[in-house]
């Protein structure tokens, strides 16, 4: 990557407007992807100074700004308290802790990587973001948005759960990227799974946890009948961590194991 100009943003309107002058200025996050990219930049916008680092909390959400680092958001008690503590599982097992103090909410997020151990178990919950100029969308709407969004992600809005929350990440070392993870929300006898890694971005299993929200109780039978929904209406794929076959049968062992453990 090659970058032509550096520009500390001093307010959210200068870092849009600078962002919108050109279609080669970008955002940076922590940085960390940068000597992986292949495009060339005349303006890499920073957003540091601008207050973004906070997480805070309202009646009815956690608050995360898009410039909270991974790590922070791992730790904070707020997150720990939702869903069982699914977002920390979610996050702990992210590279390393040198990684995690620098990579970004925002970043993690703005980027849709299908990799994404974070995405999975925010789109198992009621997660939406706030941009400077778009305003608020779902987590799910911005995952299925084509095309390139010319805006700034300033803060990612959680819904506060009570409900249970699991969180399962496969992977071949602590430093490895996931070849699948999966998550289940469960909150007033009702079913979110989220399905990510596969190897695209996060998905939800819609045919599966529709079998399971509409079935009078959820027995083994149902169970076994909402895996099989699942890995027949979910998308999985070859790479080099692994083979569609093999993210399949993962998905599976670890849907029923989630459901099982959310049930008690």
């Amino acid at each position: 990557m090659e970058i032509k100009t550096y520009h500390q943003a001093t307010t959210l309107l200068d870092a849009y407007e600078t962002l919108n002058k050109d279609p080669k200025n970008v955002i940076i996050g922590g940085g960390l992807w940068l000597k992986h990219a292949n495009q060339n930049v005349n303006t890499l916008i920073d957003l540091s100074q601008l207050g973004l680092n906070q997480i805070t909390e309202e009646k009815d959400d956690i608050v995360v700004g898009a410039m909270v680092t991974i790590r922070d958001f791992e730790t904070n008690p707020l997150i720990h308290q939702l869903a069982s503590g699914m977002l920390y599982l979610g996050t702990n097992q992210i590279m390393g802790t040198g990684f995690r103090n620098m990579a970004t909410i925002g970043g993690s997020i703005f980027g849709k990587y299908p990799f994404s151990d974070l995405i999975t178990p925010l789109l198992a919950l009621d997660t939406r973001l706030v941009f400077f100029m778009s305003g608020e969308m779902s987590l799910l709407e911005y995952i299925e948005k084509k095309g390139k969004l010319n805006d700034i992600l300033v803060y990612i809005k959680i819904k506060k759960h009570a409900g249970k929350g699991y969180f399962k990440k496969v992977s071949n070392t602590q430093l490895a990227f996931s070849m699948l993870n999966v998550a289940i929300h469960y909150q007033h006898q009702q079913f979110k799974i989220v399905v990510g890694s596969r190897p695209g971005v996060a998905e939800l299993a819609i045919e599966a946890m529709n079998h399971l929200n509409q079935a009078k109780s959820v027995t083994k039978d149902v169970i076994h009948e909402a895996v099989e929904l699942m890995a027949k209406t979910t998308q999985f794929g070859d790479n080099e961590d692994a083979t569609e076959g093999y993210r399949r049968e993962l998905a599976k062992v670890y849907m029923k194991r989630g459901i099982e453990e959310v049930l008690v």
